[in-house]
C-alpha cells in the first residue's frame, strides 16, 4: 500500500495538470488511508495489484523478447550466415554424407586432459 501511495505521489509530481493531478492526489490519499485503517481492503488491493503486475509481466516478457529476437538476433544470424563458412558441416557434401573420415592414431596423451 505504501508503494502504491508513493507511486501515485511521484506520478502527481510529474503530471501536475488540473485533471490528472487531482485524481492522482486523491488516489494516493485513499490508498494511504486504506493501508492504515483496513487490513481487509489492503489485502484486496494487494491482490488486484498482483494480478495487474502478473498480466503486465507476462505481456511485457513476450513483447520484449519478441522484439529483441526479431530486431537484433535475426539480422545478426543472417549476417553471420552470409559471412561465415559451414564450420559445423551441416550442408551435404559432394559424396552425399556429412561424415568426415579421419585417419588418426589415438595415443594416451589424447585422453589425458580431454577438457
Amino acid at each position: 500500500m505504501l508503494v502504491i501511495t508513493v507511486g501515485m505521489l511521484v506520478l502527481y509530481y510529474f503530471f501536475r495538470t488540473k485533471t490528472w493531478g487531482n485524481y492522482l492526489l486523491i488516489t494516493s490519499l485513499v490508498m494511504g488511508l486504506i493501508g492504515v485503517f483496513s487490513d481487509f481492503l489492503s489485502e484486496k488491493v494487494a491482490w488486484v495489484w498482483g494480478k495487474i503486475a502478473h498480466i503486465m509481466g507476462t505481456f511485457n516478457s513476450y513483447v520484449l523478447l519478441s522484439i529483441i529476437f526479431f530486431v537484433f538476433l535475426t539480422p545478426v544470424a543472417f549476417l553471420f550466415k552470409l559471412t561465415r563458412k559451414d564450420s559445423l558441416k551441416l550442408k551435404a557434401q559432394k559424396n552425399g554424407t556429412v561424415y568426415e573420415e579421419r585417419n588418426h592414431l589415438y595415443v594416451a596423451k589424447d585422453v589425458e586432459n580431454v577438457w
